[in-house]
């Protein structure tokens, strides 16, 4: 290919993705300013100045777009934070809070609409699973029960629902809301911590971690 070839393909390339991020980001405003449980790929056409064509060239299918629009909100609005202990929960969940304000529309609509929930399952998945793993050191003589409840409960915790549902529930503020996270996570993460010693000096332990990861990976259950 020759260098001017090359730089047409260059330039076609870049603004096949400035496209393409234009087409994202009009999907979340459209989210945002709807709060709809569905979204109208007119309606993001018209927002993007696209034709409406021109999304299924760029994403063949709706879901394509939810998954890259939940990935676009991850990175660009509500940003994952990583972490390695569940200790560190209550000062994550307050940083989101605050972002979640900033954005109260759009952290609704990821909460509570139909197409909110399948462009936030792509980032939930992965938050789930560093849970997952942030909880193994504290589990490791309980059974796989509880152990799955301790997962779910701090992963629920740690979650724009909770953030939502206090708000509009109990008309709460973002600092309310983190104050009550960190109540509820301290709480359980010392029964768990409680629990497991426990488990650990009756001898009553459930499986092992490696034991319980090999299930999960075989069947997708424990």
């Amino acid at each position: 290919m020759s260098t001017a070839k090359r730089h047409i393909a260059n330039l076609r390339d870049e603004y096949a993705e400035m496209t393409r991020q234009r087409i994202v980001a009009a999907f979340v405003e459209t989210l945002e300013d709807e709060a709809a449980d569905d979204i109208s790929m007119a309606a993001v056409a018209k927002r993007a100045k696209v034709a409406e064509r021109t999304i299924y060239r760029h994403f063949k299918t709706r879901a394509e777009l939810f998954a890259a629009a939940g990935e676009w909100i991850e990175d660009n609005v509500f940003s994952y934070i990583p972490f390695t202990s569940p200790d560190e929960l209550p000062e994550i969940f307050r940083k989101l809070c605050k972002r979640f304000d900033r954005h109260p529309h759009l952290a609704r609509a990821i909460a509570m609409t139909r197409a909110g929930r399948r462009v936030r399952a792509g980032f939930r998945r992965h938050l789930i699973d560093q849970h997952r793993k942030a909880m193994a050191p504290l589990v490791q003589h309980l059974p796989a029960k509880e152990v799955r409840q301790a997962e779910a409960l701090a992963s629920y915790l740690n979650n724009v629902l909770a953030w939502n549902a206090m708000r509009e529930d109990f008309g709460m503020s973002s600092a309310e809301i983190a104050d009550a996270i960190e109540w509820a996570l301290t709480t359980l993460l010392k029964d768990v911590r409680q629990r497991d010693a426990a488990a650990a000096r009756s001898g009553k332990a459930g499986k092992s971690p490696r034991k319980r990861a090999t299930i999960r990976e075989r069947t997708g259950v424990e």
